[in-house]
């Protein structure tokens, strides 16, 4: 059997990029085709990176063109980490563009991944204090994030209806933490004080950012069907999860009805202010054994997501985060492919099982503060090179910054 030829939407997003660089690792994907309406922030080891104007007009060109086997939608997931509210409410256009993608004549899509957010489910107080696969969605859900996210599923689902052939997964995630935060740890981030609810200490489940696209390039090459939750091993109560990232927070909100506190939030600044006093108020577990039946194993327990994220979080507050080095991906095309490049030095190699590589990501983040900027940026190119880790990346770019 060939390796599956892959597309990822939304692959300019800290998220999507995550995701590519997951599927990029895999021996069973053959080709990866990441797709946004602006260039990433860096180049991808064998993905192959298409500009589309806003609305992703071109979208099902790009797939018939590419012969596209897996369609891998994560916009949703990718706007639910930064909390960005406007970008998945405002999702119809490119909704619609994956639709016409997999159904249109001739489309060669046979799978359709669509990945969002546990906070599909919304919080209500009648949803099991565990949640699994089984338990349906509510089909009139409250507030814009989750709304949308049922739009978004929704339109996945007339998509099987109109080819019952096309294999549907639905992946939803819990709140996935990195050095850009997530959900209602992010909200932690943005305020000085997080506002919590008097007498409520509701838990917390999350997963680390690569482990959530490891998971979705697992249900990509095992072409798994349905749909499955993410989410890390152990849940934790708010107080230590923020005890843990260094955040205060104050008890000073009423427990009685969420409206009072997204009315809160929302005039903070945050999106997804429903969700978010959903989440202060009731929290919850969430059961990720289905995912594990199938041979998947995460690498962070929750808590050790939460530490690892606490950790660079930190140095980030001691050093100015800055922007990354530009990348241009015309610049990537002309050096990979154009017969006027004379060597193959602007195109990255696979990762070596040797050298610098070979360290742990964390392992390496401690020795980086201790090299000089000419080592800085040898050692960026030789990462972006091989293994691409994201994190090292960020972190020596951020390095550079103040050197």
């Amino acid at each position: 059997m060939t390796g599956l030829r892959v597309l990822v939407t939304a692959g300019s997003s800290r998220f999507g990029a995550l995701v590519v660089t997951a599927l990029e690792r895999r021996d069973d994907v053959e080709t990866v085709i990441a797709v946004d309406d602006h260039a990433p922030g860096a180049p991808f080891v064998r993905a192959e990176f298409v500009r589309l104007g806003e609305g992703l007009l071109q979208l099902p060109r790009v797939v018939r063109g590419a012969g596209v086997d897996v369609l891998v939608d994560v916009r949703a997931a990718a706007a639910i980490a930064p909390l960005d509210e406007r970008a998945i409410t405002g999702h119809a256009r490119v909704t619609e563009r994956v639709g016409a993608a997999c159904t249109d004549d001739g489309s060669p899509v046979r799978r359709l991944v669509t990945v969002g957010s546990v906070h599909r489910h919304g919080w209500g107080r009648d949803l099991p204090a565990f949640l699994t696969e089984d338990v349906e969605p509510p089909s009139s859900p409250r507030g814009a994030l989750a709304t949308a996210l049922a739009q978004i599923e929704g339109a996945a689902a007339g998509v099987l209806r109109r080819r019952p052939e096309l294999g549907l997964t639905t992946v939803r995630l819990a709140d996935h933490v990195g050095p850009a935060g997530s959900g209602i740890l992010q909200a932690a981030d943005r305020l000085p004080l997080l506002p919590t609810v008097l007498g409520f200490d509701p838990p917390v489940q999350v997963v680390h950012e690569e482990d959530a696209a490891a998971a979705v390039a697992h249900v990509v090459g095992e072409r798994l069907d349905g749909p499955y939750l993410v989410a890390a091993d152990g849940t934790l109560a708010l107080t230590e999860a923020l005890r843990i990232l260094g955040r205060a927070h104050a008890p000073v909100l009423p427990p009685w009805g969420t409206g009072m506190i997204a009315g809160v939030l929302s005039r903070a600044g945050l999106g997804g202010a429903h969700e978010l006093a959903g989440q202060l108020r009731r929290g919850r577990g969430i059961d990720n054994r289905r995912l594990k039946a199938t041979g998947f194993r995460y690498r962070a327990t929750s808590r050790e997501a939460l530490t690892t994220a606490a950790g660079v979080r930190r140095r980030r507050r001691v050093l100015h985060p800055g922007m990354p080095a530009p990348y241009e991906p015309e610049v990537e095309a002309f050096l990979r492919y154009s017969p006027s490049a004379r060597s193959d030095g602007g195109s990255p190699s696979a990762p070596d099982d040797d050298g610098i590589g070979a360290l742990e990501g964390d392992a390496l983040l401690v020795l980086l503060p201790s090299l000089d900027p000419e080592a800085l940026r040898a050692l960026r190119a030789h990462e972006a090179a091989g293994p691409g880790r994201r994190r090292v990346l960020d972190e020596i770019d951020l390095l550079l910054q103040q050197r």
